[in-house]
């Protein structure tokens, strides 16, 4: 598999829900040590969101505007959650709060993002969202958010299928 395979859209979504529904289980379980993991999966998911825009600039050098809008997107998710963290440190808020909040704040980072990218950053921003809705509302939701990830999962597996089939016949007819 080369780098530009692991990097495709499908395999990034793909790795952004297995850790989002990893959350939600990680929420459900240790409610009140959530606000750690939602804290990495904002640094996780900037790595995850910047890695195909530095690899395309490190090829082509033409796309330097492109990292550097992830690059400002995605520091201000990061500055904005850590300034959260420092009052969950500081006790202005406890475990519980601290990760709701730094979990909507990786929603909504991932949601914007996929507005510049596509429809899987979406979904996994709804999702996130959805997540945290659950979290603070619901006390068995596991289930329902393994269902809707397993769907969305298809979804994009058949999504890229598609792509690939009408790269594949074109290149076939030319």
């Amino acid at each position: 598999m080369t780098l530009q395979n692991f990097l495709s859209n499908h395999n990034l979504f793909m790795l952004r829900l297995f850790l989002s529904s990893l959350g939600a289980c990680i929420a459900y379980t240790y409610r009140h040590a959530s606000h750690d993991y939602w804290l990495l999966m904002l640094f996780v998911f900037s790595l995850i969101a910047m890695a195909p825009a530095y690899f395309r600039f490190k090829q082509s050098h033409a796309d330097s505007k492109g990292l550097v809008t992830q690059a400002l997107h995605w520091s201000g998710g990061l500055i904005t959650g850590s300034i959260v963290y420092a009052y969950h440190v500081s006790g202005r808020i406890f475990h519980e709060e601290a990760g709701l909040i730094v979990l909507l704040i990786l929603a909504l980072t991932t949601y914007l993002d996929g507005v510049r990218t596509g429809w899987r950053s979406v979904f996994v921003g709804i999702f996130l969202v959805l997540t945290a809705i659950s979290i603070a509302y619901f006390d068995d939701y596991i289930w329902q958010l393994i269902i809707l990830a397993i769907l969305a999962a298809i979804v994009s597996h058949f999504a890229n299928s598609e792509v690939a089939l009408s790269k594949h016949s074109s290149h076939k007819f030319l």
